[in-house]
């Protein structure tokens, strides 16, 4: 063999090994939980709402993790009903914006319970009559259209006859 065959060779076994160790390390690093993702939700809003308290929340989210790496389902389940019940009481002074978004997420990732749900699922379980209203931030408009007049104390209303609505025109 000639130096150049050799090099060749060794540069397509590199190749084929980087592209076998990063489609492993992939499926490895997709491999994360349900839990991984919320705790990802609480970061993301306790960097958005630093005010608030997310440290008791973060610690119920690692005993879930740990219940998942033991494979103890009960705690888990007690420690997710748990998490979602701090949520919706607002407990340690959370955001409520930041508490109603991470308990619509949690309801979305967690799997589906397969055994006869307790008092507490059964009351956050989404279903005809047990909607949760979602709170906003304060939002106020301040003129009636961009570069309007500012609006009187009450509010704008746009059916009073002085306002001038530029897209009403037709």
């Amino acid at each position: 063999m000639n130096w150049k065959t050799i090099q060749r060779k060794t540069r397509f076994l590199m190749a084929v090994s980087c592209a076998l160790t990063l489609m492993c390390s992939g499926v490895a690093l997709a491999g994360g939980t349900w839990v991984d993702e919320v705790w990802n939700m609480v970061i993301f809003e306790k960097a958005s709402y630093p005010g608030s308290n997310f440290d008791p929340y973060l610690l119920k989210l690692d005993r879930i993790r740990t219940g998942l790496d033991r494979e103890d389902q009960h705690i888990v389940k007690m420690e997710t009903d748990r998490f979602l019940k701090m949520l919706i009481d607002r407990k340690h002074g959370i955001n409520d914006v930041a508490a109603d978004e991470i308990y619509n997420f949690v309801l979305s990732v967690r799997p589906t319970e397969t055994s006869e749900p307790t008092a507490l699922n059964s009351s956050i379980e989404l279903g005809p009559g047990t909607e949760r209203p979602i709170s906003v931030p304060d939002y106020t408009a301040n003129t009636p259209y961009e570069g309007g007049p500012l609006c009187a104390s009450g509010g704008c209303d746009y059916w009073l006859d002085d306002v001038y609505d530029p897209g009403a025109a037709g």
